[in-house]
């Protein structure tokens, strides 16, 4: 069964989420038997102007392939592919909703985060009342709370 199939130029890292391709061709190709959607083998009649291929899309299967030639006699040259997560399925990526625990530029300093340097400092300082009737142990319950930076007291 032949599929069509275009052929790309790839000059994008792997690990990117948007490709920069260049179409090179549009055209069929066999697949080696039993097709395997994640790891095809492309059979293709072409010619010199397909050297610099090294990205396919496959329309049936809704993929994008990165891709090596390893095989060229004449004019059939065989492409071993591998599909390419990031670009096959981007719209479903960008569609989902997540909480990222990690992000260089962007972070919420309530989630934890073991790689993420924290300091810590305890300050403890003493203040006199100015009504010490109220400690004069009539009156046992109290409760202090303390927050933010505050400041040093006056001596």
């Amino acid at each position: 069964m032949s599929y069509a199939i275009d052929l790309y130029h790839n000059t994008s890292d792997p690990n990117h989420f948007n490709k920069s391709i260049t179409l090179v061709s549009s055209t069929s190709c066999d697949i080696k038997s039993p097709v395997d959607v994640e790891n095809p083998e492309l059979y293709i009649t072409a010619t010199d102007s397909f050297d610099g291929v090294n990205y396919v899309y496959i329309p049936e299967f809704h993929r994008y392939y990165f891709a090596k030639a390893v095989v060229k006699h004449g004019y059939l040259i065989t492409y071993e592919c591998v599909s390419d997560p990031l670009m096959s399925f981007k719209s479903s990526i960008l569609a989902c909703k997540a909480v990222i625990s990690r992000n260089p530029w962007h972070f919420d300093l309530y989630l934890p985060d073991a790689k993420m340097p924290i300091e810590t400092r305890n300050a403890t300082c003493v203040f006199k009342f100015p009504n010490a009737s109220l400690f004069d142990g009539n009156n046992n319950c109290y409760i202090l709370t303390t927050l933010g930076p505050g400041t040093p007291p006056e001596e």
